[in-house]
């Protein structure tokens, strides 16, 4: 079926002057381009934002900036190794516990050295918490960036270290702890703590 142009409409069948608030090819109403279009968010979406939303603020707020660097450093640690192909290691609650004794004792007693005034390094203390210890590592470092910044300098620190890497990278660790502490004089102090025997070790 054709139809008649009328006096009033463009060829397309299009009301003149209107742009389109009618379009006759397929009789479909067109949008004013006054109010531009916006898609519907149903309810039951909308709801799983809000409360995804509340959630990750909830989390963010019951971090301390401690755990916020500390989880920082573990995500960079398992990115320099995923960049080699290696598997990332597993958070430890107990090797953090001794990684962040060895950052506030470093932080507290004005030193930075693998080995503590009083002798016992990482090995003698994970020897001391009872576990078990197949190959054991740590990494150190300090800086005075901002906090916020601060865990991403250490990564980069410790990216351009090729003894540093070499430690991250070590295949036969399975498992790591964190730990981050200001000191009295604004120096924050990170420790990264690794043990494990992997097959093969």
């Amino acid at each position: 079926m054709t139809r008649k142009w009328r006096p009033g409409t463009d060829r397309r069948g299009r009301i003149a002057g209107e742009q389109g608030a009618l379009s006759l090819n397929g009789l479909r109403p067109a949008i004013p381009a006054c109010r531009p279009h916006r898609p519907r968010l149903s309810a039951i979406p909308l709801f799983v934002i809000v409360v995804a939303v509340v959630a990750l603020a909830a989390l963010s707020l019951s971090c301390t900036w401690q755990e916020r660097m500390e989880q920082g450093l573990a995500l960079g640690i398992n990115e320099l190794r995923a960049e080699r192909g290696l598997p990332p290691l597993t958070s430890d609650p107990q090797l953090s516990a001794i990684a962040r004794m060895r950052a506030e004792d470093m932080a507290n007693n004005n030193y930075f050295s693998h080995t503590p005034p009083d002798g016992c390094a990482t090995r003698c203390l994970l020897e001391r918490a009872g576990i078990a210890v197949g190959w054991a590592g740590e990494v150190i470092a300090w800086n005075t960036a901002p906090i916020d910044q601060s865990a991403d300098m250490t990564i980069a620190m410790w990216r351009n270290s090729p003894q540093h890497l070499g430690v991250i990278t070590n295949g036969c660790f399975t498992r790591m702890g964190t730990g981050a502490v200001v000191a009295p004089d604004g120096r924050i102090y990170h420790v990264a703590v690794f043990e494990g025997s992997a097959p093969g070790c």
